[in-house]
């Protein structure tokens, strides 16, 4: 429930309205309020404020009335506009102050004539709480009745209700019984009305329930009358009494009750200077509740009846007995300790700038469940324009009921501002942020301030707190890391666990970090080493790299030999010494002849010394070659492994007569890096490169072979187990290879004898499947 700022002794309710119109005559529409309700208003205007600061005084004129119809009107005309502040301290009495105001004109005038409801108007003399002189006027009634206070140029009109006060119960704000009192002719009643002994301290919180409904009767040792009983119109439902003078005594803080209608009742000192208990109802769901009196106990009743719709709840009154209407209000909800419950005092508007007083703006730290800030003083209406800055707050001063306010002497200026039942909180951090000013809090006095000020002050308390902070002794603490290596975490120390006097160093030896600084920054890095010295998962990386490789040849051709003998074993001579014998062989190709695929046709000559052979080949190959390499290796998270397979090429380099011998490598290499996620995922850069000799490109001036690379380089997120496939290195050579016998080729059909064609289809195909696996 909202809180509320203490109320009179009297207990009445109070609104206010501090307005500054713009134009010197404003129509409006008569608007009645309840004539047991306390209005505050407080209305400026741009010349009335320019009096206040040394323009000529103005002076009362007049206090006269008339008939309108079912109104009575008072008018009080002064000789300009004039502020003036109202109030209803009980509901047969009007009084309207106004400040600094001249009255000879009236002084020791008699004022009669005045039409009913309407008894007496008085004029009289008092004293602001700042000083100022006021002169009050005392409108008496002769009984209750509607009343509206508004200004028309340089007159204060009070509009009085005719009719009597039966029809007034309704569109009523909720009523609650007050103090009860004895009757007192009017004429002898005082402002603050008749006051009674009463319980100075609460003793007991008594819980009945019946088919009717639930009844809470509180207890004192004495009379026992609630200053205020209000309820709050947001969630939870609950109704909150206040009584003043009052001190919680016996009267349990908390009273569980737990039925369909009542949750709990909570009593708690709301305020100690002065002093104000306060009992807080929370109710399980919206109910209808009566206040009664019941001998020198207070008893609120609940019955089980569906709440009205509307917001008003009647109360059922004592006989005889004079009752207060007060205004309801949006409160926050109550804490979970009931040991302190809010009211709108200033101490309980800025009770959290206490704590951050540069900055913070009002209603700041209480918010709502959407997280929207909240205000909680009491609504009033402003209307200015070039009103002095200086003046405007100092009003605030009075509007709030205890707000004490020092104003920088730097701050000037004039304010342009209409507002319309806005809360005076609000309304105050609406004028300071408008004309960049903020505030600071010391107890219940608030400083305001331009907010350079604020924020100078800022810096150099938070200086100070620095200087503070780093003037006390330095401290040595050793740690011994156990898993990570000690030089990697200096740099992480320093930023975020060291001072501006810290000093670490490392023992590479022991592995051991030796930290020098104040005694709470050495607590912190401790706690940071301990964070972070933590052995680190394992990961099994296993690699299967396949190169496929694919020839295809064709050849097709025909091969013609002969072959020729001469022996004398054969029969045949040469007819010479020497040689004696002869073998000849020859033919059209330069076919292999160890190919395995050949058809060979071997036609013999007579006595075999003279062979044709013809030979026929038909040659098709088609290969397939698979190199499988399958390297494991496990390492730590975010630690890089290799592993490197092959071999070195040596390469001579002659220079100025001298030999130089180099080796370059043709290997297979695989690097991998792993990183572990929450998610039990890897994350691995990986690196993979095959480089191998070719000798097919060498020659005797060129020894040296060439090295043909594959390489691939990426970054996987794979599950833990599962394979993932990269790469794909695809290279492929197609030739076609003709080798024939010049003019006898191009014989048609017949040419197929005398050449031979060849052709080539390789391809080449790397292939890297790469598993991880968490070790646990």
């Amino acid at each position: 429930m909202r809180g509320h700022t203490p109320r009179p002794a009297g207990g009445w309710a109070k609104r206010h309205s501090f307005e500054v119109p713009r134009r010197l005559q404003r129509g409006a529409s008569l608007v009645f309020a309840a004539p047991i309700t306390v209005t505050l208003a407080v209305i400026l205007t741009a010349s009335g404020i320019s009096a206040m600061g040394g323009a000529e005084t103005p002076a009362l004129k007049s206090i006269t009335s008339r008939l309108d119809g079912a109104i009575t009107t008072v008018l009080i005309e002064a000789s300009e506009p004039v502020a003036y502040l109202t109030s209803q301290p009980d509901p047969l009495t009007v009084l309207v102050d106004l400040r600094n105001v001249s009255t000879a004109a009236l002084d020791g005038k008699p004022i009669v004539g005045m039409p009913a409801p309407v008894s007496t108007v008085a004029l009289e003399h008092a004293t602001a709480s700042d000083g100022a002189p006021l002169a009050r006027v005392r409108v008496r009634l002769d009984r209750a009745a509607r009343h509206r206070v508004r200004s028309l140029r340089n007159t204060i009109v009070i509009d009085v209700q005719r009719e009597g006060t039966a029809a007034l119960a309704v569109n009523t704000p909720a009523m609650v019984p007050m103090a009860p009192r004895p009757a007192a002719p009017a004429t002898a009643r005082s402002a603050a009305g008749e006051k009674r002994a009463t319980a100075d301290a609460l003793s007991s919180v008594r819980i009945a329930s019946t088919e009717a409904g639930h009844a809470v009767t509180l207890a004192g040792n004495g009379p026992l009358a609630a200053s205020s009983v209000e309820e709050a119109k947001d969630l939870p439902p609950r109704v909150v009494l206040d009584f003043h003078g009052v001190a919680a005594g016996s009267a349990p803080a908390v009273t569980n009750v737990r039925n369909d209608g009542i949750d709990r009742v909570r009593v708690a000192t709301n305020s100690r200077d002065p002093l104000i208990t306060r009992v807080v109802i929370d109710m399980v769901r919206k109910l209808p509740y009566t206040v009664e009196q019941i001998g020198d106990d207070l008893r609120v009743l609940f019955t089980r009846a569906v709440a009205n719709a509307t917001p008003a709840t009647t109360v059922e009154l004592p006989v005889g007995k004079p009752t207060v209407m007060t205004e309801e209000r949006v409160a926050p909800p109550p804490p979970p300790a009931p040991a302190m419950l809010p009211v709108p005092t200033p101490a309980a508007v800025l009770a959290q700038a206490q704590q951050q007083p540069a900055t913070n703006s009002l209603g700041e730290n209480q918010r709502n469940s959407t997280g929207q800030r909240q205000f909680t003083g009491d609504p009033i209406s402003m209307d200015m324009q070039g009103a002095d800055l200086r003046a405007v707050l100092r009003t605030f001063a009075e509007i709030s009921n205890g707000l004490n306010i020092v104003i920088d002497p730097s701050i000037q200026g004039t304010v342009d501002v209409t507002l319309r039942d806005v809360p005076w909180d609000q309304a105050l951090d609406i004028i300071l942020r408008a004309n960049k000013l903020g505030y600071a809090v010391d107890g219940n006095i608030v400083r305001i301030v331009p907010l350079s000020v604020l924020a100078q002050e800022n810096e150099e308390r938070r200086k100070l707190l620095e200087a503070q902070a780093l003037a006390g002794e330095l401290r040595t603490l050793t740690v011994p890391v156990s898993y990570a290596r000690a030089t990697d975490l200096v740099a992480v120390m320093t930023r975020s666990a060291l001072s501006a006097r810290g000093d670490v160093q490392v023992d590479a030896r022991t592995n051991t970090l030796i930290i020098r600084d104040l005694a709470d920054r050495l607590t912190a890095a401790s706690e940071l080493i301990r964070v972070l010295d933590k052995p680190q998962p394992q990961v099994e990386i296993e690699a299967r790299i396949v190169q496929l490789n694919r020839n295809s040849a064709r050849d097709l051709g025909i091969l013609w030999g002969f072959g020729g003998r001469v022996d004398p074993s054969l029969g045949t001579s040469t007819g010479l010494a020497f040689p004696s014998s002869l073998n000849l062989q020859a033919g059209t190709g330069g076919v292999d002849a160890s190919n395995s695929n050949f058809v060979n046709l071997a036609m013999g000559s007579i006595n075999t010394a003279l062979n044709l052979d013809v030979s026929l080949r038909a040659l098709e190959n088609d290969g397939k070659g698979r190199i499988l390499s399958t390297p494991r290796v496990a390492t730590q998270n975010n630690v890089e492994a290799e592993i490197t397979q092959g071999s070195q090429i040596p390469i001579q380099v002659v220079s100025n007569n001298t030999v130089t011998v180099s080796f370059r490598d043709a290997a297979l290499i695989l690097r991998v890096t792993p990183q572990i996620t929450a998610a039990n995922t890897v994350i691995m850069r990986i690196f993979v490169e095959k480089a191998a000799p070719n000798y097919s490109q060498t020659s005797p001036a060129q020894p040296i072979p060439s090295i043909d690379t594959q390489r691939a380089v990426t970054t996987v997120l794979i599950e833990d187990g599962e394979t993932t496939v990269i790469g794909g290195i695809y290279t492929a050579e197609q030739a076609t290879i003709n080798t024939r016998t010049p003019i006898l080729h191009r014989i048609p059909l017949l040419g197929w004898l005398f050449k031979t064609e060849r052709r080539v289809d390789d391809s080449d195909e790397l292939l890297i499947f790469i598993t991880p696996r968490i070790a646990r």
